[in-house]
C-alpha cells in the first residue's frame, strides 16, 4: 500500500513540473523559468516566408542527350536537395513546389519562419537563403604555365557580358551577380552601405543608370572593374550592391583532358570520411567511370605537378602528382577534426547541385488557417476531452474518474514531448493527437470490461484488476503496435502534410500504452485496496 502512495506522489509530482512546463507562458507575457522554448507551429498555423529560386538549365540544354525528362530530373533532384538542406537548419514543416515560367523553370520554397528562436525572423530569413540557394561547384585545376592575350580578353568578356546581362536582367543584382561568381573565378559579390566604405577614387564611368563601371587597383584579388548597384533601404539610406571582376585569371585553370573535358562535379558520386594510416581524418571524393578515365590521362601528364581542388571557388588543397592515378577517388587532406572533415564531407554531399539555383524573389506569406483556428481546435479538443470524461465516469464511476485522470497526464506528456523535440504542430498532427486519446480511452475501455468480468466471478476488488489489466494487455498490445507500425511506415515514406499526424500519432500511441499499463493500474489499484463498495469502485 505505501508503495502504490509513493508511486501517485511521484505521478503527481511529475505532472506538476510538465504542467508548468507545457502551458504557454510566454503567450501571456509571463516568464517562468525552463519553459522559454516555445511550440513549433507549420505553415497552415503561422506565418512564413517564400523563397523563389530560379533554376539555371542554361549549361544543361546545351547538352546533346538533354530532353523534357532528363530536364524533370534535374529540377526533382534539386528538390529534394533542397529538403536536406531544410533538415539541416531543423526546419521541420516546409513546402517546396516547382513551377514553369514560360521556358524557365522556378523551385518554390515556403518555411515558417519561428523555427528557431534564438534568431531573429531576419536571421532566420538570411540563414533559410544561404543553405538553400548556396551553390557549391568542385573543380580539379593545374598551374597556369602563363596568362595570355587570349585569357585578359576573356575576362574583358566577362565583365561586358555580365554588366549588359545585369542591365537587361528582370531579377535582383544578386541572380545575375552570384552566378558569375559561381562560374569564374576571381568574381566577388557584397553588399556595402556607402562608397566610402569601398575607399573608391572618383573614377566613376557610367555604363546605366542604376550600374556604374569603376576602374580600381587596390582590391584583395587585384585590379579589376567594380559593377554597382544602388538601391534604398526602409529608412531611405543607400544600400550599394557590388560585383568586382578581377582583370586577370588566377594562377590555376581547369584541368583538361585531349578531348577538353574537365574534372567536375558532373562526374561526383559522394564524399565520405576516411583515416589514413597516422590516423588522420581527410575528405574522400568518389567519382565515376568516366572521371577515372579522365584523371588517368591527366595524372599521366602532370606527373611532379601540382593539381589543385577548389570547392566553392576555394581552394582546398594542391598536391603534387607521383604517379599515374587509376581510381575513381580523390582525398583532400588538412588539418581536419573528425567533426570539421565530418562537416566538409556532409557540406559537399548536399550542396552539390545538378544545376545551380538563384533567389529570384522573397515574400512573406499568411497561415492557411491562423492562430484564431488553432484556438477553435484547442476548444474543440476539451470539449471531446469533457465529453469523454463524462462518459467514463458514467459508465465506470471512481474507476473511470481515476481513468480521466490518467488520460489528463497523459495529454500532459504528450504536449511535453512535441514542446521538448522538434516536433511540429500542424493541423494534421493535432488531428493526430486527438485520434490517439481516443486509441488511449479504447485501451482503458478493454482493462476495466476484463475486471467487470473478474468482479462477476466473486473475485475481491485487487485481485480482479491485477486479473484485468493481465489479461487484456495481449488484445491492447496487438492492436496498439499494428497502428504504431503503420505510423512509422507512413511517416518515414509520407509527404510533409501528413506525415506530422502519424508522428503524433506514433508518440500518443507509445505514450498511451504507458499511461493505460502504468499509471492507470496505480490509480485503479490504490482504488481496489482502498474502496469496499464494488459498485462505487466501478459499476456493473
Amino acid at each position: 500500500m505505501r508503495n502504490l502512495v509513493f508511486r501517485i506522489f511521484l505521478i503527481a509530482l511529475v505532472w506538476f513540473a510538465l504542467a508548468i512546463y507545457v502551458f504557454p507562458w510566454s503567450h501571456y507575457w509571463i516568464t517562468v523559468p525552463y519553459t522559454w522554448k516555445q511550440y513549433k507551429l507549420g505553415l497552415d498555423l503561422q506565418w512564413g516566408i517564400e523563397l523563389d529560386y530560379k533554376v539555371d538549365l542554361s549549361d544543361a540544354r546545351k547538352a546533346k542527350d538533354f530532353n523534357m525528362k532528363k530536364e524533370k530530373q534535374i529540377v526533382e533532384g534539386l528538390k529534394s536537395i533542397i529538403e536536406k538542406r531544410i533538415q539541416t537548419l531543423n526546419i521541420n514543416d516546409s513546402e517546396i513546389n516547382d513551377a514553369s515560367y514560360g521556358w524557365e523553370k522556378h523551385i518554390i520554397v515556403q518555411i515558417p519562419l519561428k523555427w528557431n528562436s534564438s534568431f531573429s525572423n531576419k536571421q532566420n530569413i538570411q540563414r533559410a537563403k544561404e543553405a538553400i540557394g548556396r551553390v557549391v561547384k568542385i573543380i580539379f585545376k593545374e598551374k597556369r604555365p602563363e596568362i595570355t592575350q587570349a585569357d585578359l580578353d576573356f575576362r574583358k568578356k566577362i565583365e561586358s557580358d555580365a554588366l549588359k546581362e545585369l542591365e537587361n536582367s528582370k531579377y535582383n543584382f544578386f541572380v545575375t551577380a552570384n552566378k558569375y561568381r559561381d562560374s569564374y573565378e576571381k568574381i566577388k559579390v557584397w553588399t556595402v552601405n556607402s562608397l566610402a566604405e569601398l575607399n573608391l577614387d572618383n573614377n566613376l564611368k557610367t555604363t546605366g543608370l542604376l550600374k556604374k563601371l569603376v576602374a580600381w587597383t587596390d582590391d584583395k584579388l587585384g585590379k579589376g572593374k567594380y559593377i554597382l548597384d544602388f538601391e534604398k533601404n526602409k529608412d531611405w539610406k543607400d544600400i550599394i550592391n557590388y560585383m568586382f571582376i578581377s582583370d586577370t585569371p588566377s594562377e590555376w585553370m581547369p584541368a583538361k583532358d585531349s578531348k577538353w573535358r574537365i574534372l567536375n562535379d558532373k562526374y561526383f558520386v559522394k564524399s565520405s570520411v576516411q583515416f589514413n594510416k597516422a590516423f588522420e581524418p581527410m575528405v574522400e571524393l568518389t567519382f565515376n567511370k568516366q572521371w577515372a578515365e579522365i584523371f588517368w590521362e591527366l595524372s599521366k601528364r602532370l606527373v611532379w605537378k601540382q593539381m589543385a581542388i577548389f570547392v566553392w571557388g576555394q581552394l582546398l588543397t594542391a598536391p603534387r602528382i607521383n604517379e599515374p592515378i587509376l581510381s575513381g577517388r580523390a582525398v583532400i587532406t588538412w588539418n581536419y577534426t573528425p567533426e570539421s572533415a565530418k562537416k566538409l564531407s556532409q557540406d559537399i554531399n548536399t550542396w552539390v547541385v545538378p544545376a545551380p539555383i538563384y533567389l529570384t524573389s522573397e515574400k512573406s506569406i499568411d497561415s492557411r488557417l491562423g492562430l484564431n483556428s488553432l484556438q477553435k481546435l484547442i476548444y474543440a479538443w476539451i470539449a471531446g476531452f469533457v465529453l469523454i470524461f463524462v462518459f467514463l465516469i458514467l459508465m465506470y464511476w471512481m474507476a473511470g474518474f481515476m481513468s480521466s485522470i490518467a488520460l489528463f497526464l497523459y495529454i500532459v506528456i504528450v504536449l511535453a514531448i512535441v514542446k521538448a523535440s522538434w516536433t511540429v504542430l500542424t493541423l494534421a498532427s493535432i488531428a493526430g493527437l486527438i485520434l490517439s486519446v481516443g486509441m488511449a480511452i479504447d485501451a482503458n475501455i478493454l482493462i476495466f470490461e476484463r475486471i467487470r468480468e473478474e468482479l462477476a466471478a466473486w473475485k475481491n476488488m485487487y485481485e480482479a484488476s491485477k486479473i484485468g489489466f493481465k489479461k487484456s494487455w495481449s488484445a491492447i498490445w496487438d492492436s496498439n503496435i499494428t497502428w504504431l507500425m503503420v505510423a512509422i511506415i507512413l511517416f518515414v515514406f509520407g509527404i510533409n502534410i501528413i506525415k506530422w499526424f502519424w508522428l503524433m500519432l506514433g508518440i500518443g500511441i507509445v505514450v498511451s500504452l504507458f499511461s493505460a499499463m502504468y499509471i492507470s493500474r496505480i490509480f485503479v489499484l490504490f482504488l481496489s485496496k482502498t474502496m469496499k463498495n464494488k459498485k462505487i469502485f466501478i459499476w456493473r
